[in-house]
């Protein structure tokens, strides 16, 4: 599997203009919370033309993976910061902040009126596409819920968004642009990643009552809400972990995580082309039985 791996392939484009041919450092993180996903660019060298047309609102994405196989977007965000700066009198470092979503969730207003009794996701999916959003995943639980009474939403968008979420005991986070709204216990969504050392693993996975942590070679089909199998045999039990309390939880007896958190690193013209991940255990899931691999 390793040897398909090889060849690095990636795409980078900053306000409209492709600095793939470019020294690029980048570090993408991912977490299943309300807050942006959070991008960091460190770009050598662009002509003096395109930093100056890199400003606050213009878009980043950033795909990667390798020439085989495992390769598609990672990040799609909005710049928020930009520092140019100087490097021993000769080479230019752009730094590129951005974050995932961020004119959605901090300078997007609303407007609207809604009566008792219409269904509480119509409000949720107004204030969607009031702003021009987009969902990806929506709880099935919460397309049911009635309003009890008439809502009025007048302010900032995400706020509601964040409302809505907590009415319905779910999360709220925005990925590559895309909105969800998700509980516990929904299924998680895409293929289960297979990791091993032969397919990218990296390292010893630790298992902790937190759940589990590990490294793998870049992964782009890493998403959030998605599964990640590892078998048992590769992962290592942080002291003070409960073997006997967490088999029968579906850890580490079926090897199969949730992921809620990771972390992208890749150097274009180094060694860095790592995927750092946080899972949590699934219970009642089987790695063989109605999985789908990215093999």
């Amino acid at each position: 599997m390793l040897a398909e791996l090889y060849g690095r392939r990636y795409r980078i484009i900053v306000a409209g203009t492709d600095i793939s041919e470019l020294h690029c450092i980048f570090n993408i993180e991912k977490t299943m919370s309300s807050t942006p996903n959070k991008s960091t660019l460190q770009i050598y060298n662009l002509a003096p033309k395109t930093r100056n047309s890199i400003i606050s609102g213009k878009r980043v994405t950033v795909e990667a993976g390798y020439e085989q196989e495992q390769y598609g977007l990672i990040y799609d965000g909005d710049v928020v910061v930009v520092v140019n700066s100087g490097i021993n009198g000769i080479d230019k470092l752009t730094q590129v902040i951005a974050q995932d979503g961020d004119l959605f969730l901090n300078n997007e207003f609303i407007n609207v009126s809604y009566s008792s009794g219409q269904k509480s996701i119509e409000y949720f999916e107004q204030a969607v596409g009031s702003v021009g959003g987009e969902t990806d995943s929506v709880t099935d639980e919460a397309k049911d819920a009635v309003l009890p009474r008439g809502k009025v939403m007048f302010g900032n968008t995400s706020d509601y968004m964040r409302q809505f979420a907590k009415n319905e005991d779910a999360l709220f986070f925005i990925d590559d642009g895309k909105i969800n709204l998700v509980k516990a216990a929904d299924p998680p969504r895409g293929e289960i990643v297979s990791l091993s050392p032969s397919s990218g693993l990296v390292g010893t996975p630790e298992l902790s009552e937190d759940g589990i942590r590990g490294k793998c070679l870049l992964n782009p089909m890493f998403k959030l809400n998605g599964l990640v199998h590892i078998d048992n045999s590769h992962v290592e039990l942080s002291t003070g972990y409960s073997l006997a309390a967490n088999v029968s939880g579906g850890g580490l007896s079926t090897g199969i995580y949730k992921i809620i958190q990771f972390t992208h690193t890749g150097d274009t013209r180094g060694n860095d082309w790592y995927t750092d991940f946080v899972g949590i255990a699934q219970p009642g899931m089987e790695p063989v039985t109605g999985a789908s691999y990215n093999k």
